[in-house]
């Protein structure tokens, strides 16, 4: 494999590519590791076969970008289905929401509300009060600070309580 074939090809792809990944994933952070694995794979690739049977590097590269765009998109419907299965109002730990919510009126009331959330906010409040994650442990999937996830639950629990009525308060955020 010629180490100077694929850094040339990466010079003069890389800023199209980006480009093209960033408008078809809404997530810059998606754009940049799709095109990560694209380029690990064309490198893979190219060391073993070679690369003279390629004839537009560019053409190539986009093709493969495109499959993991595709990938990118099912591979997030898939969690999404997970997530909403797991967060079905019989699958949520009652006894969690026993301490905040007094009826199961008052728990579909504020888990409908919680879907309006920002989808970060909304994360956050479901894996602290639905999975009963604590804040640290919160903060290490989503990689995010501590303090982030606490401005986040602070934040949506604020936002229900305004949208559905009630004066705002601290809410008992156990804070480690």
């Amino acid at each position: 494999m010629n180490k100077s074939y694929f850094e040339q090809v990466y010079e003069k792809t890389h800023r199209s590519l980006i480009r093209y990944a960033i408008v078809h994933l809404d997530d810059p952070t998606d754009a940049e590791d799709a095109l990560q694995n694209v380029y690990v794979d064309f490198y893979r690739r190219i060391t073993q076969y070679g690369h003279l049977d390629i004839l537009s590097p560019e053409a190539f590269l986009i093709k493969m970008l495109k499959r993991e765009i595709i990938q990118n998109y099912r591979e997030r419907e898939r969690r999404r289905l997970h997530f909403v299965d797991e967060i079905k109002e019989d699958r949520i730990p009652e006894e969690r929401f026993e301490d905040v919510v007094m009826d199961r009126a008052l728990a579909e009331e504020i888990l409908k509300n919680a879907k309006l959330l920002p989808k970060e906010m909304y994360r956050t409040f479901v894996l602290y009060y639905g999975y009963e994650m604590s804040v640290s442990e919160i903060a290490k999937q989503l990689d995010v600070s501590k303090e982030a996830v606490k401005s986040r639950l602070l934040r949506a629990r604020n936002t229900l309580k305004q949208r559905m009525g009630e004066p705002g308060s601290n809410g008992g955020i156990r804070y480690e």
